[in-house]
């Protein structure tokens, strides 16, 4: 007999964040829906018609106007990467829907005036007067990203650097989820332009109010990876890197990045190479320390499909058992298969180099197999899985307690000869593994039986047979947030 089951399960909760390329723009590029920058060079796509201006009037034409990054103090780990976003859409749709010329992020003046004033990218309201000072633009757009409880209060004000007048002014209180999927800076944009004369028409600003989310994704990833990076945290950068790209394959700046990893060439004096030759080892050392626990932490998802339950009905002994299907599989996450291949196919470029075979072969490579000390594993690991799944009642009871346990899949730590498939490919419909109940008393049973998922254990070995067990806590994902998942990364 066949019942539908309730299914409850833990969901993969995936941020939305945004990306907007940040600009640099002219009068004549802000007319067309083109408009790209070298930022990111992600392209949005607009609502607006390919020849139809965006605002009435002349858009501002004439005016120059910087764009530094908003303040934000306290930041976190988690946080971190919001200024940079901010700075970028807000940059890119500052350009795209005025005729302003807008200096964008990598704007080579825009660049020195920030880091000759200060460090920690926390201006004073004369730093700000400064930058634009230092870059000749005629307006600042001053911003500050304030934590008040759970939310974020968003400042901007745009400031005339001959007469510190305000123009315009923004100020507004967002929960976390308005700013990742970039809702906060379009509104700011929709009343900085405003503020400054500049009439979007209709079609314009439903155009600036609509979010592409693969591409703010996108610019949320590449944030994220550069404020890794900035902390030291280079293994998780490549990860964001990554993803970026898999969601917008022509964004430059996370390309750049990726192609960076490896290190740089050492040049200059003795004194000055030995210490590129020091700073060089301990980046490595850390990147591989860093590398196999981040890898084992997010290599795996489970795809569950729980919708159908079969029961069977032992009257002589008073007790049912349930089989439910089709089951569970373990997909791997190929951001995570391509962070491994990068920094294998990146150290072979760097220990390949004269200056480095000095201290490139002490390096304690992750897996490293037999033969001269330069080879890299090219073994394989098998990442087999065991799931312990509740069965409960009406009442939430647990009333049985089942495992599945299965192979997962051979992950090959070789980054030559690897091939890494679209992520699609890795999910095999007819590779669940079904789950089943022991036989539980009738007495127990309630009108509705369903299953949860309460811990899912990763096995890391050289073959099948190991006793090293780890918990790992693997998103689940039914079948719909998978598809939805998929469509969140590009659809690769």
């Amino acid at each position: 007999m066949k019942r539908s089951i309730n299914r409850v399960f833990p969901l993969l909760l995936l941020s939305c964040v945004l990306v907007y390329s940040a600009c640099s723009s002219t009068a004549s590029q802000n007319s067309s829906s083109e408009t790209s920058g070298p930022a990111n060079n992600a392209v949005p796509q607009s609502a607006t018609p390919r020849n139809a201006s965006p605002f009435t009037g002349d858009g501002g034409k004439g005016i120059v106007l910087a764009v530094p990054a908003p303040t934000m103090k306290d930041a976190t780990r988690t946080d971190n990467w919001m200024p940079q976003l901010l700075q970028d859409i807000i940059t890119g749709d500052l350009a795209r829907y005025s005729a302003m010329t807008v200096l964008d992020r990598s704007n080579e003046q825009l660049v020195v005036a920030e880091q000759s004033l200060s460090v920690s990218g926390n201006y004073s309201d004369n730093d700000y007067i400064k930058i634009g000072n230092l870059t000749n633009a005629q307006y600042i757009v001053a911003g500050n990203i304030l934590k008040v409880g759970g939310n974020y209060a968003i400042t901007f004000r745009i400031n005339s650097t001959e007469t510190n007048e305000i123009r315009a002014s923004f100020n507004k209180t967002y929960p976390l989820q308005d700013i990742e999927r970039g809702l906060a800076p379009k509104e700011a944009v929709r009343e900085l332009l405003a503020g400054m004369g500049i009439e979007l028409t209709q079609a314009g600003e439903v155009a600036l109010l609509t979010i592409p989310e693969t591409e703010v994704k996108a610019t949320a990833r590449l944030a994220q990876g550069m404020a890794a990076e900035k902390s030291d945290n280079l293994v998780e950068a490549l990860a964001f890197y990554t993803e970026a790209i898999g969601m917008a394959p022509g964004m430059k700046e996370a390309s750049a990045h990726i192609q960076n990893f490896g290190g740089t060439i050492q040049t200059g004096s003795i004194r000055e190479r030995a210490e590129q030759a020091q700073k060089e080892r301990a980046k490595w050392e850390k990147i591989f320390s860093d590398l196999v626990p981040y890898v084992k932490d997010n290599l795996a998802m489970a795809v569950y499909d729980f919708s159908t339950v079969t029961d069977s009905i032992n009257s002589s002994l008073d007790k049912v058992s349930f089989k439910i299907s089709p089951g569970i599989q373990i997909v791997p996450n190929r951001t995570i298969l391509l962070v491994w291949k990068t920094v294998f196919e990146k150290w072979r470029e760097v220990q390949s180099l004269e200056e480095n075979k000095s201290w490139a072969k002490n390096i304690a490579v992750p897996y490293k197999g037999g033969g001269s000390d330069r080879e890299i594993a090219e073994g394989v690991i098998w990442l087999t899985y065991s799931v312990d799944i509740g069965f409960y009642d009406d009442y939430g009871d647990r009333i049985d307690q089942g495992r599945l346990s299965g192979s997962g899949f051979q992950f090959a730590f070789n980054a030559i000869t690897t091939q890494i498939v679209t992520q699609h490919k890795y999910f095999d419909p007819k590779k669940y593994q079904g789950v089943s109940s022991s036989s539980i008393p009738i007495a127990d049973i309630t009108d509705n039986v369903v299953p949860k998922v309460e811990r899912v254990y990763f096995y890391w070995s050289r073959s099948r047979n190991t006793d090293n067990k780890e918990y790992v806590n693997a998103p689940m994902m039914t079948v719909a947030e998978w598809e939805q998942w998929l469509v969140s990364q590009g659809g690769r």
